[in-house]
């Protein structure tokens, strides 16, 4: 080994090293604002120069090993400092990546952090960085391992809200990884060709990067799909998966159906689900989704109201004082109302089960009347009510009857008359006598079903073929909303009272202030026909997590508001907001407002038209497309030169053993045995004191020579196996 050569390729590693693990960690501290310890600009030299030297040939393992030792002796010396160290980093990066990331809240450490103290968790990081980097490119002789400990400071800048690493520390940390994977082959032969093959990468990798700049200008580029718009849609995900207990029990989405039957545990983590600011102070039932037909384990919406809408709605046109704004963090199939509107948001389709979101706003507003005066009932939609919110399976009713008749067995205040609507042979009942006496004793019912079992967010199962309400009434211990609100609904209906399913929110909502409403105040519920409106009535205990914002029976307290990528509460409102249209970003996607964009707009004046970015999907795949062909040709002419060169350059024996060791490769490719001549002439080669003639060169090289050719006749995917992935042929 020449020792220009030894020391030409020692220099141009060390220079990489230093440089991928410095960049890596500008990266870091760059894109969350950060700043390097001088000791990590002194150290990685230092460490990588060091480093480099030891390890290096069969004795570099035994270094290795001993300076492995020496590391982990040091950390366990300062494992104070450097617990606290990391703790803070991790504060510092966690409270970022909790704004597109709720579950990350979960993580974070109890006590405050300080930015300013993580000098010795990035001191650590160099380090441990340097050692790998240098054992893999010195050692080793393979990149992988210096991809993955360089992609441990960059990649948690490529999946956070708003944060972007420098472009020239990151250019350069890539530049090093296809630098030393263009070169890896050729390190692990003679020094002298890893040298210059080290130093062609590197011209080759620049030549990429910069051609990858020329083509894409950072100014213009718009790449397929930005950081926040990929991280909202992980966000999204994270959130459906957390609220999957709701979904499933009908508390979100609002399905068309509920199966009572695979009820399961509901979801223990605040996450938010939407916002509400009301100019009145108000105890607010977000009604989402009504369900009218039951069948003893099913919920469905049943035959739809095709009247009047006002008729389900009998306070629209009439004034109101308050106006109650929502802004829900995903796009609902239906609008949530407060009770008593007076105006709903333009352009929504309301029927009697839920007001439609036709044109998917996830941001809108509405009027409603805190003290609403008597109303006269809709006689059409009356007979209809009666007609089709009485239905019990006979099963059920019987069952939830004889229940009653056991905890109190008053009969309901109504007049069971029987009467037929022209057109609709159905069998309905009479407005009861007296609404006022009829509400109350519809509470009273509720109240008795609130104490048949205790609150629970995880209750068993409904046992197969068992009637849901008879299991509930009479066996269960615990339940949750949708448990009590089924039995209540279909003991209302059994004694003679319209009543119907209904899912959604409920909050206590100050005035003016923009108040979270989280998943743990999904509700289920229960409404019955009173007056010629829609009556509220509770069945779930007053201990429910949907009223106290806590997990009952042991769990964690939980307070009423959380952070999540939405906003936090704003200020007090001045003024009552208006009726908003939804909030739509240019490419005609809703989003909730920002309130430092709005922030910034006010203190700014009118924005500037932004700069039209270019859709470079297109070239961004082709330019992929053909880099890759690129690369795999550039790196099969270098491999096939380099070995050219090396059997040229080799002489008598030396060239015979070489062209031997390819034979066997290319004889195991094409699963045929080796020629016994060759393996006599690679055997005289190994074994002889004497140098093996010219003739005996010749025709080793000729059994090398012949296999590649016929290998060239092969399947074509073997061909292309042999040519691009081995480059042997």
């Amino acid at each position: 080994m020449k020792r220009d050569s030894f020391l030409l390729r020692l220099l141009l590693e060390w220079v990489l090293i230093c440089a991928g693990v410095l960049c890596s960690l500008y990266c870091l501290t760059t894109a969350f604002s950060l700043t390097m310890p001088t000791a990590v600009l002194i150290l990685v030299p230092i460490l990588a120069l060091a480093f480099c030297l030891l390890f290096n040939g069969k004795v570099g393992k035994f270094y290795a090993l001993g300076v492995l030792g020496l590391l982990l002796l040091l950390a366990w010396l300062l494992r104070a400092e450097l617990v606290e160290g990391f703790r803070n980093l991790w504060g510092t990066l966690g409270s970022i990546f909790a704004r597109g990331y709720d579950l990350v809240r979960d993580y974070l450490p109890q006590e405050e952090t300080s930015p300013e103290d993580i000098g010795p968790a990035l001191v650590s990081l160099a380090v441990l960085q340097t050692y790998v980097c240098a054992l893999s490119v010195r050692l080793w002789k393979r990149t992988a391992p210096v991809g993955l400990m360089l992609l441990l400071s960059i990649a948690p800048c490529f999946i956070l809200l708003d944060t972007h690493p420098s472009l020239l520390p990151l250019l350069t940390a890539v530049f090093v990884v296809l630098a030393l994977s263009f070169s890896q082959s050729s390190r692990r032969r003679e020094t002298g060709d890893a040298s210059k093959a080290i130093l062609l990468s590197a011209l080759l990798s620049v030549a990429v990067l910069g051609l990858l700049l020329l083509i894409f200008p950072q100014k213009t580029y718009s790449p397929p799909i930005t950081w926040n718009e990929l991280t909202s849609k992980l966000s999204r995900w994270e959130q459906a998966q957390n609220i999957r207990g709701n979904t499933n029990a009908g508390l979100a989405g609002n399905p068309d159906e509920i199966d009572l039957e695979t009820l399961g545990s509901l979801p223990n983590r605040p996450i938010t689900a939407l916002y509400v600011t009301s100019t009145k102070e108000s105890y607010l039932y977000l009604r989402g989704s009504s369900y009218m037909s039951f069948d003893g384990k099913l919920w469905t919406r049943g035959e739809v109201w095709e009247g009047d809408g006002r008729a389900a709605y009998p306070y629209l046109g009439k004034p109101g004082e308050a106006v109650l704004s929502i802004e829900t963090y995903n796009t609902e199939r239906a609008l949530f109302t407060a009770y008593q509107i007076v105006e709903l948001p333009g352009g929504s389709v309301y029927s009697d089960a839920y007001v439609q979101n036709t044109e998917e706003v996830d941001s809108y507003s509405m009027r409603f009347t805190l003290d609403p005066d008597p109303v006269t009932p809709d006689e059409t939609y009356n007979a209809w009510v009666y007609a089709h919110c009485l239905e019990v399976p006979e099963q059920t009713r019987n069952a939830v009857l004889a229940w009653w008749k056991q905890v109190d067995g008053r009969d309901a205040p109504t007049e069971r008359v029987t009467t037929v609507v022209t057109g609709d042979e159905s069998l309905i009942l009479s407005e009861p006598l007296d609404p006022v006496k009829t509400e109350a004793f519809a509470q009273s019912v509720a109240a008795q079903v609130s104490q048949t079992a205790r609150y629970s967010r995880n209750p068993p199962r409904v046992p197969v073929g068992r009637d849901f309400c008879d299991w509930f009434l009479n066996d269960a211990e615990e339940g949750y909303c949708v448990h009590y609100a089924t039995a209540c609904t279909a003991l209302l209906r059994s004694l003679g009272i319209p009543a119907r399913y209904v899912s959604g929110y409920v909050s206590s909502v100050p005035a003016n202030r923009r108040t979270e409403l989280t998943v743990l105040q999904a509700h289920a519920w229960v409404e019955i026909w009173s007056g010629g409106r829609w009556v509220v009535v509770e069945p779930t205990p007053d201990d429910a997590t949907e009223f106290t914002g806590r997990i009952p029976l042991g769990g964690e307290t939980q307070p009423e508001t959380t952070n999540s990528p939405v906003p936090p509460p704003s200020e007090e409102l001045t003024d009552p907001p208006p009726i908003v249209s939804p909030h739509e970003t240019e490419s005609g996607e809703h989003r909730l407002p920002d309130s430092t964009e709005t922030e910034e707009t006010h203190a700014s004046g009118p924005s500037k038209t932004p700069e039209k970015k270019v859709d470079m999907t297109g070239y961004w795949i082709f330019l992929g497309l053909v880099s890759f062909v690129g690369l795999v040709l550039v790196r099969r002419i270098l491999i096939l030169k380099l070995r050219q060169r090396r059997i040229r350059r080799a002489r008598g024996n030396a060239r015979a053993r070489l062209l031997y060791r390819y034979l066997v490769r290319l004889h195991k490719l094409g699963n045929n045995p080796v020629p016994p001549e060759a393996t006599e002439i690679a055997k005289k080669a190994a074994f002889s004191q004497h140098e093996l003639d010219e003739e005996e060169l010749i025709r080793m090289r000729q059994f090398y020579d012949k296999q590649r050719y016929l290998l060239q006749y092969y399947g074509f995917w073997k061909r292309v196996w042999c040519r691009y992935v081995l480059a042997v042929i």
